[in-house]
C-alpha cells in the first residue's frame, strides 16, 4: 500500500557564493512529500529527486558541486488534505541556523483557533 511521507533532507559540502550576507552558505534544507510503499523507498526517492533538481537548476554549470545528502527527518503524512509542496531550498549558514530551520519543518501543525 502506498503512503505519503514527509521527508526532510539536508545537503552540505557545496560551493555557494553569498554576496548578500557576511556568513557563507554551507548547505541547504529541502522538504519533500513523497508517495512510496516504505520509508526506505521514500528516502531514496527524495534524495534522487533533490539531486536531479539540483543538477538541473543550481548546478547546471557544475560549479556548485554535488551535495552530500543527509536524512534529517521522516514521518508518515497524517492529514486529509495534502499541502501544495513547493520544491524550495532553504539555505543555512551554520549548524544552529540549520537546526532552527529543521525544527520549523518538523513542528506539529498549529491547531485551529477553536480547538483546545
Amino acid at each position: 500500500m502506498m503512503k505519503y511521507y514527509t521527508v526532510v533532507i539536508s545537503g552540505s559540502d557545496i560551493f555557494f557564493e553569498n554576496y548578500s550576507s557576511i556568513a557563507p552558505v554551507v548547505g541547504f534544507i529541502a522538504c519533500r512529500l513523497i508517495k512510496a510503499q516504505t520509508d526506505e523507498l521514500a528516502i531514496a526517492t527524495a534524495k534522487r529527486d533533490i539531486l536531479v533538481d539540483w543538477n538541473r537548476s543550481f548546478n547546471a554549470d557544475r560549479k556548485l558541486g554535488l551535495p552530500a545528502l543527509h536524512l534529517e527527518h521522516i514521518a508518515p503524512f497524517k492529514g486529509w488534505i495534502k499541502p501544495k509542496v513547493h520544491h524550495d531550498y532553504y539555505w543555512f549558514t551554520d549548524e544552529a541556523h540549520k537546526q532552527r530551520q529543521i525544527a520549523a519543518f518538523i513542528a506539529a501543525p498549529k491547531k485551529w483557533f477553536w480547538q483546545k
